[in-house]
């Protein structure tokens, strides 16, 4: 499970509830808790890339895979209580964790390595799949067609997700102001942008 929630970008992945309406579709909403950020020197410290980013049409759905077990689940020295309740019936499997991959090409490199149209894959929690529709409570989606300021961790081997769903991406206005999400209350300059770009 830690290696999931370290891939996922996401301190926990708190609640899961599942939820069918009227016509048989099946919703599934995802509760997780991520690091916040008082302000826009701990978002650029904390990121591993910073860039300003459009989205392209290409998005994808993938499930992330639960790390396969390297025998001490099983390994009585290793686990003690290992085969404890050999009668018990093993809990019911959850959800599976659900994540969107969006195509970002690379406008601006505010800081690590990217280089100017370069695309990007960029995950996110949630999404449509097999009929059921996976949703992270009160995030904003990214959106195909918006030039966003992204702050990104990445990875070798998966798509990099950013540091909080709500606070690690700002809408780049045709003004070339910066929008910050609804619930996030650090604001974006373009003086910290430059100031803080200049130090990397």
């Amino acid at each position: 499970m830690k290696a999931r929630m370290r891939r996922l970008g996401v301190a926990a992945l708190a609640v899961l509830l599942l939820s069918a309406c009227a016509a048989q579709e099946k919703n599934v909403i995802y509760a997780a808790d991520y690091p916040a950020y008082d302000s826009v020197d701990a978002l650029f410290a904390g990121a591993k890339l910073v860039i300003e980013g459009r989205l392209t049409g290409t998005k994808r759905v993938m499930t992330e895979v639960e790390p396969v077990d390297d025998g001490t689940e099983t390994d009585l020295q290793l686990n003690p209580n290992a085969g404890a309740t050999p009668d018990a019936e093993a809990p019911p499997a959850g959800p599976p964790t659900v994540m969107t991959v969006s195509s970002v090409e690379v406008v601006k490199v505010r800081k690590g390595l990217a280089r100017v149209g370069q695309v990007i894959q960029v995950k996110e929690l949630g999404g449509t799949l097999d009929g059921v529709t996976y949703e992270e409570e009160d995030a904003t989606p990214l959106r195909t067609g918006v030039t966003y300021m992204l702050f990104l961790e990445t990875y070798p081997d998966s798509p990099a997700s950013l540091l909080n769903p709500e606070q690690a991406k700002y809408v780049v206005t045709s003004a070339g102001t910066y929008s910050a999400m609804p619930d996030n209350p650090v604001k974006l300059e373009g003086a910290d942008v430059q100031r803080l770009s200049m130090t990397e």
